[in-house]
């Protein structure tokens, strides 16, 4: 019974690698600055936006400004198999996400604003023939930061601003477990039987988990803008850690199987007659066939309360901003996130007074670096141009690439335009092509026991992604 209960804690285990990856970051938070690849840390968008991108870019805005924007997300990729070279396609839907943005000049150098933007946020699907259904076929993230943000120009030439952040969380994980890696507890069984090999074929649904939490917590955001002269200007922008002290419910669901013992099969002192519905066999305490029943669905495989602590790592991004001539401005910026901080996950039942169910993993995740570089032309009075381009390395390494997040290094492409519509109204419009390379990764967790290396990898992840923003914007 005590492997038994460990293979409910691993299958619900799964959750880190939804949430361990710099892929699941979402830095297009706003439609202006995703046109230029997100650069703006030395001169944000004067959309009301600098309260993700840089506070202290509230600082001498004048007026109120209100945006209102998404981000659409078309996300496409799959994993094809070394042996059969078979190819799963991503079953994605089209994502959206939010931002929202109201600002005010109270002063020519107090500025005020409340933000609403998630900088973090994923959702994954796999068809249920994938053989990654056991890892997870449906795997969501969501992060959803409130931020009331105060910006001051200290002097003419150091604006500074920041902000608390009230951050709601979520996470939403759901996979099949596999009947052939299940263990066999009856007495007069050796330790480490499992029913594959009763002849129960791998790849037998038996079981389906959903491991779901909710928690809100709190955050903060800081930046600082230099303005060297009236052309050149650097900034910098630091968001805190957010820490999400979740606790949910695991529940599991019995999958049928359909499948009955063939012949009589000895198991320890006992025997399973032929003719033994498998289904029964897995549900019934006791006495399904023959005086046997294993009960899964009464004793280990029921729903119960889960914990665990998950965050969202912080990150630091620098910027430049040059004003060159007739309306272009040159931009860089560098981005810097603690994804090492991730390293080990550890998940505890609170109802489990025997300490079995208790377990750490280790993701071991490396912190990651990303460039952007952005351009941005005032053609008139109506129209405003961009482009740009970034790159960014993967923070998993090779031997934790998995269904839940197979990302990795990108390379992005971004063009955008501002419009005037009216006296006071805006319209931006943005499109960002995502390139990430082909990554060799695996379909399972590890067994319990087995040791974490690229020896587990069995194929090759693709992912690409089209992303479109669009947003509306109200001066007055």
């Amino acid at each position: 019974m005590r492997r038994c209960v460990r293979y409910a804690l691993w299958l619900c285990a799964g959750a880190p690698g939804l949430l361990a990856a710099q892929g699941f970051g979402i830095y297009e938070q706003g439609t202006c600055a995703m046109g230029r690849a997100g650069t703006g840390v030395a001169a944000p968008c004067a959309d009301g936006s600098a309260m993700f991108f840089n506070p202290a870019g509230l600082a001498g805005l004048a007026g109120k400004h209100a945006t209102i924007g998404v981000t659409l997300l078309d996300v496409q990729g799959g994993f094809t198999d070394d042996i059969l070279q078979q190819k799963t396609n991503l079953n994605d839907p089209l994502l959206a996400v939010p931002q929202a943005y109201f600002s005010y000049g109270v002063t020519s150098k107090l500025g005020v604003g409340v933000g609403l933007f998630a900088p973090y946020g994923l959702e994954t699907q796999w068809p249920l023939s994938f053989d990654g259904r056991f890892s997870g076929y449906k795997n969501i993230l969501q992060s959803l930061y409130l931020q009331p943000t105060l910006a001051y120009q200290v002097t003419p030439w150091l604006s500074v601003g920041g902000g608390f952040d009230i951050v709601f969380g979520k996470v939403e994980l759901n996979q099949r477990l596999d009947l052939a890696q299940a263990p066999v507890t009856l007495p007069g069984v050796p330790a480490g039987t499992t029913f594959g090999q009763f002849g129960i074929p791998p790849g037998t649904d038996f079981a389906d988990a959903h491991l779901e939490a909710t928690k809100t917590t709190v955050a903060g955001h800081v930046g600082a803008i230099f303005k060297v002269t009236d052309r050149l200007s650097f900034g910098a922008n630091y968001l805190t850690k957010a820490r999400f002290d979740y606790a949910g419910t695991a529940s599991f669901t019995q999958v049928p199987t359909n499948l009955v013992v063939p012949a009589n099969i000895p198991v320890g002192a006992l025997t399973i007659p032929a003719g033994c519905p498998i289904d029964a066999l897995l549900s019934a305490p006791a006495a399904a066939c023959g005086g046997v029943g294993f009960g899964l669905f009464n004793t280990v495989f029921r729903s119960q309360p889960v914990t665990t602590v998950i965050v969202n790592p912080a990150q630091m991004t620098l910027g430049v901003a040059y004003k060159v001539a007739n309306g272009w401005t040159l931009l860089g910026d560098y981005q810097y996130t603690w994804w090492s901080r991730f390293s080990q996950l550890v998940i505890t039942f609170p109802q489990d007074v025997s300490g079995l169910l208790g377990r750490q993993l280790n993701e071991n995740y490396q912190n990651t670096n990303a460039f952007r570089f952005g351009a941005e032309w005032v053609r008139d009075a109506k129209w405003t141009f961009r482009g740009g381009y970034l790159h960014h390395n993967g923070a998993a390494p090779a031997e934790t690439v998995t269904p839940l997040l197979p990302e990795g290094e990108r390379n992005e492409f971004t063009a955008g335009t501002t419009v005037k519509l009216a006296r006071g109204f805006s319209a931006d419009l943005a499109y960002q092509y995502i390139e990430q390379n082909d990554r060799r990764g695996r379909t399972r967790e590890p067994i319990l026991g087995q040791v974490l290396n690229t020896g587990l990898n069995n194929g090759l992840y693709t992912f690409h992604a089209h992303l479109f923003g669009v947003s509306l914007g109200y001066a007055f």
